[in-house]
């Protein structure tokens, strides 16, 4: 028997000589590879000459509408070797800097943590209701104070991180060398004035689909289909504002993939365009912008010396019968057409402004039907209510000529209050430059 188990062992022994050594997968265990990343990090973080900006979304799990979850914020943070950081942000609208620690820690992951309270940074994560900015009682703003380090996108240079409680998605940007940091945010304000001080809504260009898109200034776009009914509902996608234009929080909007993109303001200022894909754009619409102004009480007016040929013969035409006519302009050679201009009134109301006898200014409304076509609009003369002096003169047929489909071009892209060129789209002499 002992020579069996004798004979046993060896064959074992034979067996597990011949047989391959199973290389490692790795080369290192999981605790160093960890500790390495954690290192590697670490060191990225300090070396940022001017430190880091951070676009950093809140997100309360508790409130109660969707318009208020996914607001950004903008932080500045240098990071130091000796576990100090420190951070600059406006906090109710006063730019203000704190110094605390930080620190780069293995917890299962490599997690980016903040370690003592810092009044800047803290101040969105904090639970203390009183806050009144928003969320449940218990839960403050919503913010993440720990973060789940990522991948580092080499192309868009920027480290990804992840909020470890409320899993937001947030960005680390390297900040430009020299960049004063309360000149920083006022690259912001500046940037922000510049897109949405005229609180019009937007038009955006993804995968064949045209969205519209407002509340703007609230960094909350509230999204429909274009054309659809705006008075209630939407979807509702948080951004925000960068020194080159916006980021939004979301991987999608309106079940259309933008991976969370950056759009930047483009060279001539006219769009914003995806940095992934130049197809995806926003831009802000003439005809959108006119009709949203009118239905606001913007009155659109048009010297008469800036119209276009064919509506020019018209006024002239008209003219000669308020020189000539009866009433108030009779046998008065300087009866002349001042503007004309467009508001809101139910419909669309032209209005025409000239001058009577002596140096009196008069105006007359004509109401007009109107619908929105790809993006255009069609004007049918109603020849209903107003006051219509100029049909004495026979103003009729001058009204008339305004009939017809027209497209609108902002002159100063995302400020039309500056400017709009209205052109009749099947009479290429019929142009008007409309002013506030």
């Amino acid at each position: 028997m002992k020579k069996y188990y004798i004979l046993i062992l060896s064959v074992v022994l034979a067996m597990s000589g011949c047989s391959p050594r199973v290389a490692d997968v790795f080369d290192d265990t999981a605790v160093v590879r960890l500790e390495q990343n954690r290192e590697v990090v670490k060191e990225r973080l300090i070396n940022a000459e001017n430190g880091w900006v951070m676009q950093y979304f809140a997100q309360s799990d508790q409130t109660s509408s969707d318009t208020i979850k996914h607001r950004g914020y903008t932080f500045l943070f240098k990071f130091r070797n000796d576990g100090t950081v420190t951070v600059g942000a406006p906090v109710d609208g006063v730019y203000m800097t704190e110094t605390s620690l930080w620190d780069i820690i293995s917890d299962n992951s490599t997690v980016l943590t903040f370690n003592s309270f810092n009044k800047v940074f803290h101040y969105y994560s904090n639970p203390d209701p009183a806050l009144g900015l928003w969320g449940a009682d218990g839960e403050g703003v919503g913010g993440d104070y720990e973060f789940m380090v990522l991948e580092y996108n080499e192309k868009e240079n920027y480290q990804l991180l992840k909020g470890k409680k409320r899993s937001c998605y947030i960005r680390l940007y390297p900040l430009a060398e020299g960049q004063d940091w309360e000149e920083y945010f006022q690259k912001l304000d500046s940037m922000d004035k510049f897109l949405f001080e005229e609180n019009l809504p937007l038009g955006m260009y993804v995968n064949a689909k045209h969205l519209s898109l407002y509340n703007g200034p609230k960094h909350e776009f509230r999204v429909f289909e274009f054309g659809a009914d705006t008075l209630g509902g939407g979807q509702y996608y948080g951004f925000i504002v960068t020194e080159n234009g916006i980021r939004l929080h979301d991987d999608k909007i309106s079940e259309q993939t933008i991976n969370r993109a950056s759009f930047n303001l483009s060279e001539d200022k006219s769009r914003l365009v995806s940095v992934l894909d130049e197809s995806i754009y926003i831009e802000m619409e003439g005809s959108t912008a006119f009709e949203s102004s009118i239905a606001h009480g913007t009155v659109w007016k048009a010297d008469s010396l800036s119209l276009g040929s064919s509506i020019t013969s018209a006024i002239s035409t008209l003219e000669d019968f308020l020189h000539t006519g009866v009433g108030s302009a009779k046998g008065n050679k300087n009866a002349k057409i001042l503007s004309v201009g467009f508001s809101w009134t139910g419909s669309v109301t032209l209005d025409v402004y000239y001058t009577s006898t002596g140096k009196n200014e008069l105006k007359d409304q004509y109401y007009f039907d109107y619908k929105m076509q790809g993006g255009n609009i069609e004007l049918t003369y109603n020849g209903t209510n107003g006051q219509h002096n100029l049909i004495n003169y026979n103003g009729e047929d001058f009204v008339k000529a305004f009939n017809g489909t027209y497209n609108f071009k902002i002159l100063e892209p995302f400020h039309p209050s500056k400017g709009l060129q209205m052109s009749k789209i099947e009479d290429a002499n019929f142009t008007m430059t409309l002013e506030q």
